[in-house]
C-alpha cells in the first residue's frame, strides 16, 4: 500500500500533510483511548515515590515521542515540505526523547556509598 494512501486512510484525508496530522479535528477514534491512558499513567506517576513506576513512565513517554518523531519524519519525507515550523516540531520531539531517556537513566542509578 502506498504510504500516502496509508496516511490518507488513517487521518481522514488524501494528502497526509503535517498540519492535518498535528492539528486535525478529524482524527480517528483509536488514538484517543491510547492518549488518555498514557496521560493517566503520567499523571499518577507524579504521586508515587517508587522508582520502578517512574522509570516505566519515562520509558513510555520516550517511546511515545519516538513514534511521533518517526511518523512526522515519514510524513515530511513523503510530502517533501520542510518548513521552519516542521523543523522546530522535530527538534522539540527529539529533545523530549533525550530528556526522558536522561531522566530514565538518572532515576535508575544507584546511590554512591560514602
Amino acid at each position: 500500500m502506498k504510504s500516502s494512501l496509508l496516511f490518507g486512510n488513517l487521518w481522514g484525508s488524501g494528502s497526509g500533510s503535517l498540519s492535518q496530522l498535528c492539528f486535525s479535528l478529524g482524527l480517528p477514534s483509536w488514538p484517543w483511548p491510547f492518549l488518555t491512558s498514557i496521560s493517566l499513567i503520567m499523571w499518577n506517576a507524579l504521586y508515587t515515590a517508587e522508582k520502578v513506576i517512574i522509570r516505566w513512565t519515562l520509558l513510555t513517554e520516550a517511546c511515545y515521542f519516538g513514534v511521533q518523531f518517526l511518523v512526522t519524519t515519514a510524513t515530511l519525507a513523503e510530502n517533501g515540505h520542510l518548513s521552519p515550523g516542521a523543523l522546530f516540531l522535530l527538534a522539540s520531539r527529539l529533545l523530549f526523547i533525550l530528556v526522558s531517556i536522561y531522566y530514565y537513566y538518572q532515576v535508575g542509578r544507584r546511590a554512591k556509598k560514602a
